[in-house]
Parts: C-alpha cells; structure tokens; sequence
C-alpha cells in the first residue's frame, strides 16, 4: 500500500495477489473512504446529550473492536458463533425472519470475504452457512443460468447492492470484489442464492471485474443490456412484478445515477431513468412535485425505502461535490422523481430540536455510508449513523420520517459525532445504552417492529461485529400482520388440486386468498383445500391477512406452474407383446393393478384381461390407455384327452370334438361365468356320425369361463377365454 498526499490529493494503490487491483486519484474532499485518515486525531464530542425514549440492547458479539469470530462447524448453529467484525457486509432478511450476511470488509480494508452466515433471533445463534474463513477468495463461478452447490460469489464488500425477491430468492450484484482469475476490482455480476436448495447460481454480468456497461435504449429491456461495474450503493428495490430495481453508485473512478430495472423471468436489464454518463448534475424542481426532468444526481447511496404505494425513496449520500441530506421519491408508474425533503446544498448540518418532536423542519445533517435503514409495519422509515463530508464526524443518530406527514423525527443518539457508544450488559435493554458512531453497518426489522444493526466501522480503525436491537420509543408502531404462506405443492399438472397453508406472523383474524386461475379463485378459509388448477400456465397467488391493527398483503408471482396433460398414448399389438407409444416413463397394469417391473415401452402379456399403460412426460404429468387383451390360445384337453376345443375369438364360438370310441351317448354341455351362473345349456347325442358341436356365445361379455361336459363315463371342467 502507498500512500502520498499532496496539494489536497493522493494515490492509494491496492494491489492483489495478480494484479493491480485499484488505483484511486481523488481529490481530499471528495474521498469516501478514510481508511488512510485514521491517523487524525477527531476528538469525540457531545453536542446534545439527552437521555433516549426508545432503548438499545447489545445482543451478540464483542464490545472490542476488530473481532477475529467463531465459525464453528459449517451449518451448524450455536450459541458462540460470531461472524469476524465487518465493514460493509451484503445482507438480507428472508421470508422466515431470519437475517444473512454476505463477504464484508476489515483489517484496514485489505481483507475482504466471501463467507455466508445467517442469523436466527429465535434461537439467538449465528449459523455459518458458506464461503471460506480465509480472505480475498476468488469466485466460482460454474456456468451461467445454472445452480451447483460448488459455486460461489468471490469476496466482496464496499456496497454490494443487495435484494429478496417475492419468491424468497436472495440476490447480490456487484460490489469491489475478486472475480473467477483472482482479480480485485469493481465487478457487475449478478448472483442469486436458493435457501432450500444451498445454491448459488451465477445469472447475469461477467465473471471479470472493471466491466463497461451497455446501455441500449431507455425503458427497452434487452438481453444485450446490462449495468457497469457498480458498488457503493445500497439503494435496492424489488417491485409488484417480481423485478430488481437499483439506482447509482461509483464504479471506481466515476459517481452514477442511472436507474436500472432486472426482470429474473426474462434475464434482462432495462436501463429506467438517469443518464448513460457518468458525473451528471441534480435536478431538484420544485420541492414535492413529481416532474421528467427531476433526478437525484450521482452519488454513493446508503439508505432507501420502499412505501405502500410501490414507490422507491433514497437519502443522501456522498455527491461529486460533497455529502447531501435530500430525500428523493421514485414512482415506477410514471418513471418520474420527486424531491421531497432536505436541502439541495451540499454539507447540510440539518435541524435537531428535541428527541422524539416530529416537527417539518427538522431533518438529518447530510450523510453517506448510512447503509443500515429499515422501513417498519407503519410504513415509516429509518436511518442510523453514517459519516459527514469532513472525515472526522461519524453519527450514531437515529431517525425515522413518516411519509404521511413529510416529517423527520429524531428517536434517538446524539447530534455530536464520534460517539465511543455504551454496551451495557448482553441482552438486556436499557435507555443508556447506545451504539457506537459508525459507518457501513446494516440492519433488519424483526417480527415486532424492533430494529436490529450489525458491525460497522469507526474512524478510529476499529471494525465491529457488535449485533444491537433498539426497541422504539417514540415512532414505535402499531404491528401489522406479517403475511407469508406455502402450498403443498407449486407444480402440478392439470386437473389436479392443491392446498395452501397460512403461516402469517402476529395474530391474523381473517384471510382473503385469490387464486389466478384456481378453482375456486377466492377463498377465506385459513388454509384453503381442494384448489384445482385446469388449465396450464403460470399464476399468482395472493393472500391479504388483517389482525386488529390493519392487514398485510403478499402476493407471490408466477407461483403455481401447472403443466399440461400428455395425450393418451396407443398401444400396439404384436403376438403377445403390447407397446405404447413414446414417452418419459411407463407403468402397465394388469386388471387395474401395477405389474412389479412392468415399466418399459413394451410389455409381454402372460394372460387374458385388461391391460392398461401409464406413461408420464417430462414434466411428472401422466395420461393411460387400457386395452382388453384375448390369449387365443385356449387349454388343451383335461382329463384323459377325450375332447377337442378349437376356438373361433373372430366369431365368438368354439367347436367342441368328441374323439369317436372314447364317448358315446347323451353328453350335457354347460357354459358357467366365475359366479357359477349358467350362460349356454346343451344335451347332444353323440355317435360316429355326430361327433361335434358349435357352441356360439355372441351375448357373452369377455372373459372367463367354464366349460363343463359330463357323460356316463366322463366328467371334464375346461376353462374357456372369449373375445367378441
């Protein structure tokens, strides 16, 4: 690493294991990151202290700084593991709660990681789930568009842009990272991770980092298209529709501020909004009114919401011009921005007056590196910490705003900077505790509206893997139902049916199902029954759960598959040999039962009755064909051979022959089913002139029978097959 610093400037080389990873000329005040600042000396201070409404509690993890971890044994959870302190990890909270942990940054940002943990705040335990424990770990990349559990994202940090999806996908697109060759740099490629299946699959971008984008044309999808490398951004959204949304960021050498859009059903990016170039200006309007021309100008984003209403919201970030508090209102419908509050002038120092007072003239002082943000069941957002334009000043104040009323609350922190924080004892809230001033954390929202907040970095060189959950004081808010639900199953074939199971969080009293394309469509049982789908195609499901305090909608796109029924197969004939026509697999019965080992295309029959093929396509979705089967061959003779039976299956008759000598004199012939019931009756006279007899059983359904010929001198029993 070299340092120089000279007429406000200097060059910081970090060179990988390879090659020259980054190389960095920015001018002093413009730097984002004060790794090579630390040898200032900030002073901490105080400007308002006042005792908090709400209350901190330290959860996991270590009151020191620069923590090494507990990884314990892969996939296994307990209570002493704990993630490395980190800077910057990549996060996300899935469909069950539980918050995961991506890479991450420390040792003086030389170390950077790929290792995949996952919290569970039931149990209270860190799980580490993937990666290496080892730094600056290439990526596998495997083929595009295909899972393997021996793939894996390189290590990373420094802003991954991060989503979870409507169907519990996790997803993370670039960040500064080290790519299939060992290479470090800004990178554009996009990942996704199946929790069910321990997955990664390598989607979209290129496996080399300092990748240019391709633009195409603005609000044309294209599978050409796709972003630049990009990192330092955390302003991530994921829409009605299912697709990934992300805005800005810095991509090594240059701010951005064009708005992308990913449709993971067509594997392909939309540039939305913003310019193709980079360094642009902002472009405010008039203060709450939407316009086409309105933009957020380039700048590395830390915090963003999504509201009620489907629209996106940043907060400040770090310009080409210094550090800025506005916060900005993005409507898909209309593809047009809104400044909606904080000023346009750079290095805001923004308006405290009192915790907990809602007033519309307070706001944040202008910030960057607030990556840990939450949006809570009220539909309010929060803020914690971030960094000033002056290196020195890093925050651990907590805000939230209401977009119904457009104004800012202070709930809890100081308005100094450099706060050293106050642990208290593990686990336990108290209104004094406090955590540190710190940059790069990230945080979730649990089931009961309380905000979690994990590691960071302070300016003073240390890196945290503190784990914090505030409960909210003031702005705490009335909990909503949290709705979530899972099928049976979520491909089927046509004609068949399903169930569904509630699994909503905080006490629903009524639900409202609609099945797009089910039948019924609509149902307000908990866990609806008998849901059958008829015809094929791709449908949504969507359930709208309400407890005392409101309702909570989830809809889950493309959730049901329901593949078509195959055509009934043929089956041909040859002697005894049956054969169906092509399929995926086979199952034939006899007499509507399966035939142990009876699963090729053909089959050899062994006796007379019905037989049937099952035969399944691609797809598990089956269709049959049952065909009744006659063996001409009828038994020989019984007894001591004194009789003959020659069938006649074309004509539904036989000829019985006595041998002339060996039975003379009145014979009774009957036929008999396998009731016993008597189908022909016959006397005859047999001599040497009259040795035969025609029996014609046309009414006679197939099957089996029973021949029965008795005399004075004989008494014979001959089973009999018929076929019309």
């Amino acid at each position: 690493m070299q340092i120089n610093i000279s007429n406000k400037e200097f060059i910081f080389t970090l060179k990988s294991r390879r090659t020259v990873g980054l190389l960095y000329t920015v001018n002093f005040i413009r730097m984002k990151k004060s790794l090579l600042l630390i040898f200032f000396c900030c002073a901490v201070r105080c400007d308002v202290c006042v005792a908090q409404a709400g209350e901190w509690a330290w959860m996991k993890g270590d009151s020191i700084p620069n923590s090494l971890g507990v990884f314990g044994t892969l996939g296994v959870p307990d209570l002493l593991n704990t993630p490395k302190s980190l800077y910057e990890p990549a996060e996300f909270k899935d469909a069950q709660g539980r918050f995961w942990l991506f890479g991450g940054v420390n040792n003086f940002f030389t170390s950077v990681y790929n290792t995949f943990w996952m919290y569970d705040k039931s149990t209270n335990e860190w799980t580490w789930e993937g990666g290496s424990t080892t730094a600056n770990q290439p990526g596998v990349y495997g083929t595009k568009g295909v899972p393997s559990v021996n793939n894996h994202p390189g290590a990373r940090g420094w802003g991954v842009l991060t989503w979870v999806d409507n169907n519990g996908l996790l997803w993370l697109f670039g960040g500064v990272a080290y790519d299939s060759q060992g290479d470090y740099g800004y990178i554009n490629d996009l990942w996704n991770y199946n929790i069910s299946t321990s997955e990664w699959t390598w989607v979209s971008g290129s496996n080399l980092c300092h990748q240019y984008g391709v633009y195409g044309t603005q609000g044309v999808p294209d599978t050409a298209n796709h972003p630049g490398r990009r990192g330092e951004t955390n302003a991530t959204w994921v829409d009605d529709d299912n697709a990934l949304w992300f805005f800005g960021g810095f991509d090594g050498i240059y701010s951005w501020n064009d708005l992308w859009r990913y449709n993971p059903s067509t594997n392909e990016w939309t540039w939305m909004n913003g310019s193709d170039t980079c360094c642009q200006s902002n472009s405010y309007g008039i203060l709450g009114v939407s316009s086409p021309s309105n933009h957020p100008g380039p700048r590395w984003t830390y915090s963003k919401w999504r509201d009620s209403q489907n629209n996106f919201w940043l907060f400040g970030g770090y310009t080409n011009f210094g550090a800025v508090n506005d916060l900005w209102k993005y409507d898909p419908v209309t593809n047009e921005w809104t400044w909606m509050s904080g000023s346009p002038v750079v290095n805001d120092l923004g308006t405290y007056t009192a915790i907990c007072d809602s007033s519309a003239v307070n706001f944040p002082k202008s910030r960057y590196e607030n990556r840990a943000c939450w949006t809570d069941y009220e539909g309010k957002f929060w803020l914690f910490g971030g960094r000033h334009w002056s290196y020195g000043e890093v925050y651990n104040d907590l805000w939230y705003y209401d977009p119904s009323t457009n104004e800012w609350t202070w709930s809890s922190g100081s308005s100094g900077f450099n706060d050293s924080g106050i642990y208290g004892t593990k686990g336990v809230p108290d209104i004094n505790n406090q955590p540190a001033s710190s940059i790069g954390s990230v945080g979730w929202i649990d089931d009961s509206c309380q905000l979690w907040m994990f590691g960071g970095f302070y300016l003073s060189g240390y890196y945290s893997n503190a784990l914090w959950k505030y409960i909210p004081g003031c702005g705490s808010c009335k909990i909503l139902p949290q709705t979530s639900f899972a099928a049976s199953v979520t491909t089927i074939c046509e004609k068949f049916c399903m169930e569904f199971f509630d699994q909503t969080n905080h006490n629903p009293t009524s639900w409202q199902w609609n099945f797009l394309g089910g039948d019924p469509s609509t149902s307000t049982d908990q866990n609806p029954t008998n849901i059958c789908y008829n015809s094929p195609g791709m449908y949504d499901v969507t359930l709208i759960t309400t407890n005392a305090n409101g309702n909570d909608t989830l809809t889950l796109y493309n959730y049901i598959t329901v593949y078509p029924t195959p055509p009934f197969p043929s089956i041909t004939q040859v002697d005894y040999t049956l054969t169906s026509s092509p399929a995926s697999s086979y199952q034939w019965q006899f007499n509507s039962t399966d035939i142990p080992g009876a699963t090729n295309q053909s089959y050899t029959i062994l006796q007379t009755g019905y037989y049937t093929v099952i035969v399944s396509d691609a797809n598990g979705c089956v269709n049959s064909t049952t065909v009744y089967v006659l063996i001409s061959d009828i038994e020989e003779a019984m007894g001591d051979g004194s009789i003959l039976i020659y069938p006649n299956p074309s004509s539904g008759s036989f000829m019985v022959e006595w041998l002339n000598g060996l039975m003379a004199g009145e014979v009774s012939v009957e036929v008999v089913n396998t009731l016993g019931q008597i189908i022909f009756s016959s006397t005859e006279k047999i001599s040497s002139t009259n040795r035969t007899k025609e029996i014609e059983l046309h009414n006679a359904a197939n099957g089996v029978y029973f021949l029965k010929i008795k005399s004075q001198n004989i008494s014979l029993k001959k089973k009999i097959i018929i076929i019309n």
